[in-house]
């Protein structure tokens, strides 16, 4: 039986709520409920449909009724025509969207997997692909409704996302769906607390926390003289493409360019095996790149280069044929039983990816030697990983309150990437939590010299300063955090409380005015207006703004205790 939650979204989608066609859809929405019925509403005049999704596709069509749309499932399980990988976003996912956008008939499009699949690929790799497929359907009249849940990506990865869609918004602000329910009157964080007898001190929650990424941030700076762009690796007896990693800007921008150059390294590895000729190395030049060719028994590599290459390919010949020998030994070896009976199933190789990075590991030590001074190499796809797989551990022991352990994955991280934002900020935040604040100054210093426009940044920096009594500078710190972002309640509260402490009352009222008029749901912050206005002594507006404080939080025991005090003071002045 349908919940009442389907009876009344199907109700307003009968109302004649269906999005318009020929338009690109950013929606956000925590479960993709309301998105599937919109997507099947749409298909409903025979309009063809595709979904990709990371929910199984039978489940998927018995849940809402899909029998007309064709579901891809975005897995890394095998066995299933139907099954597509997230890390083969260029080749199989990109031409089964080309294929289905092309065919005509007003097509409609749902992709819901955009965290699994920026898990798994380099996240401008995914928003690349995101703007070639809607640049794609606008030419060809399609329409494209990309699901995301806004909490698994960062407000600045959403901000640069929404720039490639037509519109954007939750199914209730595009008009469709049940209206949101009232919020619940549960207690909210607050961000400070403070007693009549003391000022306000800021508690551990008021930091800021910066969620991983899907991607670690990428510092544009100068890069090597010579690149790799791709590697191939290509199945020599059916020309069958087994893996692709790439590390090139423009991939997605210029597919033409990728179809002439792979087109060209298959022919040329179909006529040596066709030839019976096994070259220990080769070399192409295809425009304007360089490529060098491994073959092995089984299979070939190549490895593409860019870049003012003939000043270091021969510097570093002899180094790269011998790591390529070794690489596809290893990977002929551990694959010989698939090789010996293969018959063009890429899933029973996707191990071979890791192969692949350490093959670009390898690589780049080879052109470091030759590297010009002071230039910063380019983080390679698999060190991106490494430093996502430390951050990622790093945050998870913070969490568990494991701090120590926290700062040494944090520095392991940083190792890798001395200017990654996420791994400086919350590393400053671990050592905040320590007590260590003038070591975590440090840390957010040296992440604002990465990004000078993160408002968190500064708002955290400020709380450092203020505990170790550098009031003015915190002031002027939550001030150019402010001058980012002038919609952050919680620094215009902290600003309340550091202008509060110098004595700046009237101007700590406003700040707390401005934090209510952004969130006038924060506890936190009506009982810290309180306590300013108790110590003005207007003790029935303090009232009343733990009362205020008290009905969004009814557990919260400071500003009860200060409504206490107030009270008694009030009553003994009337006496």
């Amino acid at each position: 039986m349908p919940s009442l939650y389907h009876v009344l979204l199907e109700t307003a989608l009968r109302g004649g709520c269906v999005l318009d066609k020929g338009f690109n859809y950013l929606i956000y929405e925590e479960k993709t409920d309301i998105s599937f019925n919109l997507f099947n509403e749409m298909i409903s005049d025979d309009s063809p449909g595709l979904c990709i999704t990371t929910v199984y596709p039978q489940k998927l069509k018995k849940m809402y009724g899909m029998g007309k749309a064709n579901v891809h499932w975005l897995s890394d399980s095998t066995g299933d025509k139907e099954t597509l990988s997230p890390t083969r976003l260029d080749f199989e996912i990109t031409r089964v969207i080309t294929k289905f956008v092309k065919g005509g008939g007003e097509p409609v499009f749902l992709l819901d997997g955009m965290a699994y699949l920026s898990l798994e690929n380099d996240y401008d790799k995914v928003r690349k692909f995101v703007k070639r497929i809607n640049d794609m359907a606008s030419m060809h009249d399609a329409t494209i409704l990309v699901v995301i849940n806004p909490n698994s990506f960062s407000r600045e990865t959403l901000a640069m996302l929404e720039k490639d869609f037509d519109k954007i918004g939750s199914p209730q602000e595009l008009g469709c769906g049940p209206a949101p329910q009232p919020e619940p009157q549960a207690s909210a964080a607050a961000p400070v607390s403070a007693a009549v007898s003391a000022p306000p001190v800021p508690a551990p929650s008021a930091l800021r926390i910066q969620a991983p990424p899907e991607s670690p941030v990428d510092i544009v700076e100068e890069e090597l003289e010579l690149e790799i762009e791709d590697i191939y690796l290509i199945h020599r007896g059916s020309g069958t493409l087994i893996q692709r990693r790439t590390w090139r800007e423009q991939d997605l921008i210029d597919p033409d360019l990728i179809g002439g150059m792979f087109q060209a390294i298959l022919d040329f590895i179909s006529n040596s095996f066709a030839s019976d000729q096994v070259s220990d190395f080769s070399r192409m030049d295809v425009k304007g790149y360089i490529i060098l060719i491994a073959d092995g028994q089984y299979i070939s590599e190549a490895i593409v280069f860019s870049g003012k290459a003939e000043e270091y390919i021969h510097k570093i010949m002899n180094d790269i044929k011998k790591v390529l020998k070794n690489n596809i030994i290893g990977i002929e070896k551990q694959y010989s039983s698939v090789f010996k009976d293969y018959n063009g199933d890429v899933s029973t190789l996707r191990g071979t990816r890791k192969a692949l990075d350490s093959l670009a590991l390898d690589i780049n030590k080879a052109l470091e030697p030759h590297m010009k001074k002071g230039v910063k190499k380019r983080l390679t796809d698999v060190e991106r990983r490494m430093v996502q797989e430390k951050y990622n551990k790093a945050i998870a022991a913070g969490r568990a309150r494991q701090y120590d352990e926290a700062l040494k994955a944090y520095d392991e991280a940083l190792e890798l990437d001395p200017t990654h934002q996420q791994s400086l900020f919350n590393k400053a935040v671990a050592l905040q939590m320590l007590g260590r604040v003038a070591e975590a100054l440090v840390c957010y210093d040296h992440a604002i010299q990465v990004n000078p426009s993160d408002s968190e940044i500064w708002g955290n920096r400020g709380i450092a300063l203020r505990s170790l009594g550098r009031t003015e500078e915190a002031i002027e710190s939550y001030y150019k955090g402010l001058g980012i972002n002038p919609s952050d309640s919680a620094l215009w509260s902290n600003l309340g409380i550091a202008l509060r402490s110098v004595g700046r009352v009237k101007e700590a009222i406003e700040c707390y005015d401005k934090a209510i008029e952004i969130n006038p749901r924060d506890a936190g912050v009506w009982s810290n207006k309180g306590v300013v206005l108790g110590s003005m002594g207007l003790l029935k507006e303090a009232i009343e703004c733990y009362d205020k404080a008290l009905a969004i939080d009814p557990g919260r025991k400071l500003a009860q205790r200060n409504r206490e005090i107030a009270v008694k003071e009030l009553e003994s002045r009337s006496m």
